[in-house]
């Protein structure tokens, strides 16, 4: 891909299983120049379960980044879940880069605090930060990134989503709902934006594998222990290609959702889960 003429903000870019970093490391290496933001909390502190990241992992992100592009990488920590901490991130991205012509939100979590489980047993308590983290977060970038990617002419917000979303999976709780509720919202946006010039779609992953010890699944493990199984087994049973998926091959179809080769793609929630059926 050739991306040296678009900005981009990458939200969530050091969370947990580390798709932000790949994709960030994508869009360096074509050339994208970038401002990296997560939710995150002071180091030493455990972010398990909470969405967030810790703050000398985002800025390894970006260490990582700049030493690809050349140029530093600004960073900024937000509170994706409120409106007036989103909207003062996305002036400060404008601010750096000039303008805007993408953003990947690559935000969510799970968790038991976050609605993990099956349906009928979860907190309501859970099921609003699930919800809020899974969902809102979605509406909130989307909507403050509007009117500078209007500016700009168009341009493209990618979002995370999950195949959870694209079809029933049992134990999956509050993720599940909240991703199918995004894939909608994106849906809608498309025809909503597309006179803008901007262009709306998702990622669907099924499973990325915990093969970087720094950015672990959680979540994939316990659908596996669920059911008896290891997390290799359960992959292989899932997931006809019969294994997990890399960050990276998330973060590819990212790259592409950003890049012009996907000028006319939008509306799209795209499974990244290896045959698996939706």
């Amino acid at each position: 891909m050739e991306l040296s003429s678009k900005t981009v903000l990458v939200v969530g870019a050091a969370r947990p299983p580390g798709i932000g970093r790949a994709t960030a490391v994508r869009l360096a290496r074509a050339g994208a120049r970038l401002v990296l933001a997560d939710a995150i909390t002071p180091a030493g502190r455990d972010t398990a379960g909470t969405g967030r990241a810790d703050d000398a992992a985002l800025r390894a992100v970006a260490d990582e980044v700049s030493a690809i592009s050349g140029r530093p990488v600004p960073v900024f920590g937000v509170d994706p879940t409120d409106p007036v901490s989103v909207a003062e991130l996305v002036t400060s991205a404008v601010a750096e880069l000039g303008r805007l012509d993408a953003c990947c939100n690559l935000v969510g979590a799970t968790g038991t605090g976050l609605g993990d489980g099956p349906l009928a047993e979860v907190d309501p308590l859970a099921w609003r930060r699930g919800l809020d983290w899974n969902l809102t977060t979605a509406w909130l970038i989307a909507r403050a990134c509007v009117p500078a990617l209007t500016s700009a002419g168009g341009g493209a917000i990618v979002t995370l989503s999950s195949y959870a979303g694209l079809t029933p999976v049992e134990g999956a709780g509050v993720v599940g709902v909240a991703r199918a509720a995004v894939n909608h919202l994106t849906a809608v946006l498309a025809r909503e934006l597309g006179p803008l010039g901007i262009r709306c779609n998702t990622v669907c992953p099924l499973g990325v594998a915990a093969g970087d010890p720094r950015f672990p699944n959680p979540g994939l493990a316990k659908l596996a222990e669920r059911e008896g199984i290891s997390l290799d087994e359960w992959l292989a049973r899932t997931i006809p290609l019969g294994r997990g998926q890399s960050a990276d091959e998330v973060a590819a179809a990212v790259e592409f959702l950003v890049s012009d080769a996907a000028s006319f793609v939008s509306g799209v929630n795209l499974p990244v889960a290896g045959g698996a059926a939706a």
